[in-house]
Formats: structure tokens, C-alpha cells, sequence
């Protein structure tokens, strides 16, 4: 699959959390002729470790140009002297960290490469720099090499879920249409067979599971989507979308006509999540509510206040009659595919959890009374002018 684009704001970010982002110019240029001054020898230990390595031995001799990875080094070395932080140099540790990932390099190794990166320099400090600079130099060598394997990292992680989620989507839509012939032969037998009962049950129940199997190859879709999707810190009304959701679910013809009791509080009712993000969670959470609501008293009540724990999050509390869960279903409950519905596909409630990581939310499940209660933490956004 093709190289992704350069994050370039969430990579300027991790220069901004280094301490690094208010830097006028190099912190390493003044001394580039002491330290920088022999790129050749820092390479060579690299590579000594790369020939210590099998896993990257053999990488190195099945490239095209066998020498490139040594010389990769030694570029990289020497920019830290003469480029500083700029694109040139995100650009290059982006594109290495996704060639790791088509080499299905061990990122361990890349690790213990930048640990020996520090290593070579602070030796070079020790031996080339007056003592009083040493601290200074020893500084900016440590943030410069962090920034340089947490931009490696991050390339190395985005791209590494980007193939597994292809995979999983590519699987995901190629059997839906085996599923789709599926049923459409157990219709045909039941339309051509329908006095047959023996026949006839069983293409019912061939049809059934197929329905099963299309709903889950859907929701392994809507799962990845969400997934892959960057998080938007957009301003959303709460209010509005939460009764769309909940109209949705109620012109379901399988869902419960639950008593509904919706509190939100004004102060939080604008979240920083999108609209698209938020709908899917409230979805996910509602039709569970929903769906598994005690059959004689179906209620199902909703909350959203501030965090009383976390400043600047708002506390979205899901509450419904019904049956409860055992400590071990607990555990359990947020796993992909589980769920205590034969007929459900489990993905709902992963969805959520996968939704409110993303926005360094929280979800917990707990036990009520004769229900459940579902606790969401989610940012709030800022107030809207008047």
C-alpha cells in the first residue's frame, strides 16, 4: 500500500512537548565541526549492530542498494548538526518509519539503534567538549534523538494499523458477497420448497445466519471506519443529536418501546468531539440500552453533567431496567465479538470504547439495581460566544 502524508501538526506537537518548538536555530550547529565531524564512524557502529542483528542482516543484503541503510544513518547523523528540526528531517524519520513496517522490521531494533545513536554522541560529548558546555550539548543531543524516535515511532504505528485495518476491511467486504449468495439460495429454497418442512427450516435457518454473518462483516466496517479515523475536536450539541439517535433506534421494529427520561445539563451540552464520532457512540450505547431494557418495564434514563474528576470533561451516564451482568461478563463486555446475544454481533459496545480513547475519554460499565449503568467521560468544548 502506498506511504501515508505526514501528519506535519501532531508531529510539530511532539517538537512542542520536547521543548523544542520555541528553538530560533539548531542547538547542535555550534558545535557540528566537534561532534558532527565524523559521520563514517557513527554509521560504521550502527552497522556493526545491524550485522549482529539476522533479522536486519538479511534486510540489508536482499536491498537493492545494499549500502543504503549505512547511509541512511550517516545522513541522519549529520543532520542533526546542519538541518535542525525542520520538515526535511520529519520527512525523512516519517518515510523511515514506514519503510520499517514494509520490512517488517522488529521495532525493537530501531529502538536499540537510537539507543546506541545516544551513546556514540554523549561519548563524543565526553571526549570532544569542555566540560562546563557538556551539560547543555548532552541536553539537546537527548531531546533531539527522542524527537527523532517518537516521530520514527508514531510513523511506524500509523502505518502498521493502517495494513492490519486494510486486511480486516478487505476481508470484511469480500465475504459479504458469498454472503449475499448464500441467502439468496436458502430465499430461493424456501420459495421453491415450501412444503417441504424439513427443507424449508433448514434454509430458514441457513438465511438467518447469513443475516448474522452480513450484520457482522457491517459492523467489522463501521468498526475500522471509526477506527481510522483522526480524532476532530469540533464543537458538537449534544441535545439535537442524542434525540435523532434515539429516534432512530425507537423505528426499529425489534427494539422495546422504552420510557425514556433524558437529563442534560446546559454547561454540557457542547462536546469537542465530531458529529459523525459522537453519533456513533450514542448509537452504540443507546440501542444497548435499548435493546436488553427489562421487557416488562423498559426504561432506559440518560445524564450528561461535568466531571466532577476531570476538569474540562463532561460525564455522559447511561442507565436502564433490566438484566444484569455477571463480574466475569464484566470483564468481558467491551471485547470485539462478545456478547450475550447469539444473534448480536458484538461490536457495538467495542466501537464505543474504541470512540472515547480516541478522545482520551474513559467508559465503564457497572451494576445497578435491577440494570445496568454505563459511565462515558468525553471533552467538553469551549462555551459558544454570544
Amino acid at each position: 500500500m502506498p506511504f501515508s502524508d505526514i501528519p506535519t501538526e501532531r508531529l510539530f506537537r511532539f517538537r512542542e512537548l520536547l521543548g523544542l518548538s520555541d528553538l530560533t536555530e539548531n542547538p547542535l550547529a555550534r558545535w557540528g565541526e566537534v561532534l558532527g565531524a565524523r559521520p563514517d564512524d557513527f554509521a560504521d557502529r550502527i552497522q556493526g549492530f545491524v550485522k549482529e542483528a539476522p533479522q536486519l542482516r538479511i534486510i540489508q543484503d536482499n536491498l537493492p542498494d545494499p549500502a543504503k541503510l549505512r547511509r541512511n544513518w550517516a545522513e541522519w547523523f549529520t543532520g542533526l548538526f546542519r538541518q535542525g528540526l525542520g520538515e526535511e528531517l520529519l520527512t525523512r524519520l516519517w518515510r523511515s518509519g514506514q519503510a520499517h513496517v514494509a520490512y517488517n522490521v522488529d521495532h525493537r531494533l530501531i529502538s536499540m539503534a537510537y539507543a546506541l545513536a545516544r551513546a556514540y554522541l554523549h561519548e563524543r560529548v565526553a571526549a570532544s567538549l569542555p566540560a562546563a558546555d557538556a551539560p547543555g550539548v548532552l541536553r539537546s543531543i537527548d531531546a533531539l534523538i527522542d524527537f527523532s524516535l517518537l516521530v520514527e515511532t508514531d510513523a511506524y504505528v500509523t502505518f502498521a494499523t493502517r495494513c492490519e485495518l486494510d486486511v480486516i476491511q478487505g476481508i470484511a467486504h469480500q465475504v459479504r458477497n458469498p454472503i449475499a449468495v448464500i441467502g439468496g439460495q436458502a430465499r430461493r429454497l424456501i420459495r421453491l420448497h415450501s412444503q417441504d418442512a424439513d427443507v424449508a427450516e433448514a434454509a430458514q435457518i441457513v438465511l438467518e445466519e447469513a443475516g448474522r454473518l452480513d450484520a457482522l462483516a457491517r459492523s467489522v466496517t463501521r468498526y475500522m471506519d471509526v477506527t481510522d479515523r483522526e480524532p476532530v475536536a469540533e464543537a458538537t450539541v449534544l441535545t439535537p443529536l442524542l434525540h435523532t439517535v434515539l429516534a432512530r433506534i425507537a423505528s426499529l421494529p425489534d427494539r422495546p418501546k422504552a420510557v425514556l427520561n433524558v437529563d442534560i445539563a446546559p454547561e454540557a451540552d457542547r462536546l469537542a468531539v465530531a458529529p459523525a464520532d459522537l453519533d456513533a457512540l450514542l448509537a452504540a450505547l443507546l440501542d444497548n440500552a435499548v435493546r436488553y431494557a427489562a421487557p416488562g418495564d423498559p426504561r432506559v434514563t440518560v445524564r450528561c453533567q461535568p466531571s466532577e474528576g476531570r476538569p474540562g470533561f463532561a460525564k455522559l451516564t447511561i442507565d436502564n431496567t433490566g438484566q444484569t451482568l455477571s463480574a466475569e461478563e464484566l470483564t468481558r463486555i467491551f471485547s470485539p465479538f462478545h456478547s450475550t446475544d447469539p444473534m448480536a454481533t458484538g461490536m457495538g459496545l467495542a466501537m464505543a470504547k474504541a470512540i472515547t480513547r480516541k478522545y482520551s475519554g474513559g467508559i465503564a460499565m457497572g451494576l445497578l439495581s435491577g440494570g445496568t449503568r454505563c459511565v462515558v467521560t468525553l471533552p467538553q468544548a469551549p462555551a459558544a460566544a454570544v
